[in-house]
């Protein structure tokens, strides 16, 4: 009879522990494992806009005056490349999006933030997740 209770316990606790412990560290590990992937596609998006909207500056204002000015086609370049480079995230729901153009003369880079909201990947009770990722591109050319 002894025996018979030992082995109802040890069955009660590994049935509580798995229950309680493992299914939700396995579930949290699955989340946490979405949640980086996203990041790495946003950041992998924010660095292909960063060079799409380099190649987009008016090359002869640079070349001529070292200033780096943006043309009309820019920030279109750029959202393009972001919604190229997170097509297996939009396929889940998630969109990416330039929310801003940073061009700066003085060390010649470009600076493309990219911005997703992760909420869709989440059970509803996590709180909304924004990611924000920033690519940088370095213009390199001769100028005279």
């Amino acid at each position: 009879m002894l025996w018979r209770d030992r082995r109802g316990y040890s069955m009660t606790f590994w049935a509580v522990f798995i229950g309680l412990v493992m299914i939700p560290a396995l579930a949290l590990a699955i989340e946490l494992g979405r949640y980086f992937y996203a990041i790495s596609e946003v950041a992998k998006a924010a660095d292909a806009a960063a060079v799409a909207a380099s190649a987009e500056i008016n090359q002869q204002v640079f070349q001529d005056t070292g200033s780096l000015v943006p043309t009309s086609r820019t920030w279109g370049n750029a959202q393009a490349y972001v919604t190229s480079n997170t097509a297996s995230l939009s396929a889940k729901g998630v969109h990416a999006f330039v929310t801003g153009i940073q061009v700066s003369g003085g060390d010649n880079t470009v600076r493309v933030s990219v911005s997703a909201d992760l909420s869709i990947l989440f059970p509803s009770v996590v709180p909304k997740v924004l990611v924000t990722q920033t690519g940088v591109a370095k213009l390199r050319a001769i100028t005279h």
